[in-house]
């Protein structure tokens, strides 16, 4: 190799450095060890200059820190001062010294109430007590005055609210909130807009309202800073709540079972940015050394309320509505200051009849009572053609009217059918202290949701079968199953006051499964359709969509029945090391997903009545060209059946912030 003397501008101008101008051959294939040689020299100086600057770390989503400065009534420090930290629910304690600079800390705190005591020689005894939150830097600083350590000076003043130790934006319902706030339904969902920036979603057509067979859970629709409702991010207990097809909460704890929510809405940490609306964190509740309980039961009946007035008298009573929550929760010690459970059950009832009264447009009574062979001869168009067989047995799906003036042709029928909604929550958690240096919990949360939407026109039976006539399109009508269950292992160790670890394994699986009224019935087979319509598969069993020009839809809406399955796997780790007066946190997540859809949008046909020169009113003429089997369009889609889709993403986490 060799090299010429290139002059450069230096602080002695005498000097020069030097500069490769050219490069042998033979030595070509030895320079790229020597540059992998300096990278990674340059990455190991890095690495080293990280772990020496003093450096801050902010607490984990689920986790909280205290921190703080000893120092005496001049303000100077006090090195080697003694700190103990006592969880005054479990009595679990940690200890630390105060170092040169009098600052001492102590990370991945569960939420809580702690003590605070420091302890140094030629001083009194500080003590101190304060309450955090998940995500919180709660700093107490001690003030130590000369005296004897038997004698003590406690704190009462409350840390301050505003913690100049992080920059994420975030607010918290504390557990005194989630026990106190009068929530219509008990659902998550009600405290998280609680938050400022923070609203419901504002359109019952998103996926997650409730409103839509995807998820007939109550609604999970909500909105953090006017982004979309499926562009959050849920954790539970600091593992991935989200259930990825249709973009919603996996599971919801009962709210006996939430000790806080906190909502993230701008300058997210590392391990929990990749969202651009709100990231909600939800911290479930464990046992202490005392026993807790609690028992409870709302409810509401449409006997307190009062009547709707769009509901018509006196052709129908007031609308039915009953609504149960109850529930309660136990918690307590299994071994005193080791060993403690946590159980909460909630069980969810409600019958309501819809907003409003439903109105339909049937055939007249004087249609009716020309039947299908009268309807056909009356049109001169139809006439002497033969009545389909099919026709007749759906025209019998029709009601009499039961609203309205004699003869009325349109809005002619009113129905006030039930919605029913039966759930059952429960939750269970064990916590273990092996010892002061080992802890571990193990949580189990389960959601399971029965749900029954009423369609326009009631029941008719034909041919031994009862057939629902169903509620058009997109009327989403029928019994929908909405299973959620996840479970969650957590393990702490505490190397040193200045070293932890932290791991986490979670499993979550979602089940939604969303049935037409007539699935399982062979509802168009009963009817006379050929056995190519209801030929097996629980999704082709009910009863083709038939719509009549200016009449009511009969038969099953379009896109369902739904089948969402959901699984996914994670494991997380996370180290923090304390070096000084800070503190530097690293870590890695692996989520792994699998995602199965069953759906189509019409799997048992969809079959359109109704001639132009017909018109598009409720007419004699529609009528009769339906009941001659007379069709301009016909479609069937066959059912949609994706195999099951893996994915795995691999995040990690190094945060850093000064001071």
């Amino acid at each position: 190799m060799k090299f010429d003397r290139v002059p450069t501008r230096r602080e002695d101008e005498n000097k020069t450095l030097q500069r490769v101008t050219k490069i042998d051959n033979h030595q070509i294939a030895g320079v790229p060890v020597i540059r992998a040689r300096k990278h990674l020299l340059l990455f190991s100086v890095l690495l080293g200059v990280i772990l020496a600057l003093p450096v801050v770390a902010n607490a984990q989503l689920t986790t909280a820190d205290v921190l703080g400065t000893v120092t005496d009534t001049t303000g100077a420090v006090v090195p080697n001062a003694n700190v103990t930290l006592t969880n005054q629910r479990t009595n679990e304690t940690r200890n630390t010294q105060s170092n040169g600079g009098g600052q001492y800390a102590f990370t991945l705190l569960q939420p809580g109430n702690y003590s605070v005591r420091v302890e140094a020689q030629g001083f009194t005894t500080f003590t101190s007590n304060v309450i955090v939150s998940a995500g919180d830097r709660a700093r107490v600083d001690a003030s130590m005055h000369v005296g004897q350590s038997s004698e003590s000076v406690e704190v009462t003043s409350p840390s301050p609210l505003l913690q100049t130790e992080t920059s994420t934006v975030a607010n918290t319902v504390p557990e005194q909130h989630v026990e106190n706030l009068p929530l219509n339904t008990r659902n998550l969902t009600n405290l998280v807009t609680f938050v400022p920036g923070a609203n419901e979603g504002a359109s019952v057509d998103s996926l997650s309202s409730g409103q839509r067979p995807d998820d007939r859970r109550q609604t999970s629709s909500f909105s953090v800073n006017g982004q979309d409702v499926e562009l959050n991010n849920a954790q539970i207990d600091g593992t991935d709540n989200n259930e990825r097809i249709i973009g919603t909460i996996g599971v919801k704890p009962s709210i006996d079972a939430i000790q806080e929510v906190t909502v993230e809405t701008n300058n997210y940490t590392a391990e929990s940015g990749r969202t651009p609306g709100g990231l909600v964190s939800v911290i479930t509740k464990s046992g202490s050394n005392t026993f807790h309980g609690s028992l409870y039961e709302y409810f509401q009946n449409n006997a307190f309320n009062v009547r709707n007035p769009f509901n018509p008298s006196p052709q129908f009573p007031q609308s039915e509505f009953r609504q149960n929550d109850f529930g309660g929760s136990v918690g307590g010690p299994i071994i005193k200051d080791r060993t403690f459970f946590f159980f909460a059950y909630e069980g969810f009832r409600q019958i309501a009849g819809v907003q409003n009264p439903i109105t339909s447009t049937v055939p007249t009574a004087a249609e009716q009572a020309l039947g299908p062979a009268g309807i056909v001869a009356a049109d001169p168009a139809t006439n002497g053609l033969p009545v389909d067989p099919i026709a007749a047995n759906l025209f019998k799906l029709y009601p009499l009217p039961n609203f309205g003036a004699p003869g009325q042709e349109t809005n002619n029928f009113l129905f006030d059918p039930n919605r029913t909604q039966f759930s059952t929550t429960f939750d269970a958690r064990v916590d273990h202290r092996f010892s002061n240096s080992d802890l571990f919990y193990a949580r189990f949360t389960s959601n399971n949701v029965s749900s029954g939407i009423p369609t326009n026109l009631p029941n008719v039976t034909i041919n031994g079968v009862s057939i629902n006539p169903g509620n058009g399109q997109f009327g989403f009508a029928g019994p929908a199953k909405d299973v959620a269950y996840n479970g969650q292992l957590n393990y702490t160790h505490i190397f040193s006051s200045n070293l932890l670890l932290e791991l986490k394994a979670a499993y979550t699986r979602i089940d939604n499964t969303s049935n037409s009224p007539n699935s399982g019935t062979n509802a168009a087979t009963a009817v006379g359709f050929p056995s190519n319509i209801n030929y097996g598969p629980l999704a082709s069993s009910g009863l083709s969509l038939i719509n009549v020009a200016g009449f009511a839809p009969l038969g099953d809406s379009n896109f369902v029945p739904i089948v969402d399955i959901s699984n996914t796997f994670e494991y997380n780790g996370a180290v923090t090391y304390n070096r000084g007066a800070h503190s530097l946190k690293f870590g890695a997540a692996l989520i792994r997903r699998q995602a199965q859809n069953q759906q189509s949008s019409n799997g048992v046909g969809n079959i359109n009545f109704g001639l132009p020169e017909d018109g598009g009113s409720a007419s004699l003429n529609n009528l009769a060209t339906f009941l001659v089997g007379h069709s301009p369009e016909k479609a069937v889609t066959p059912i949609c059946l994706l195999p099951t889709i893996a994915r795995g993403s691999l995040a990690s986490t190094l945060k850093t912030a000064g001071k």
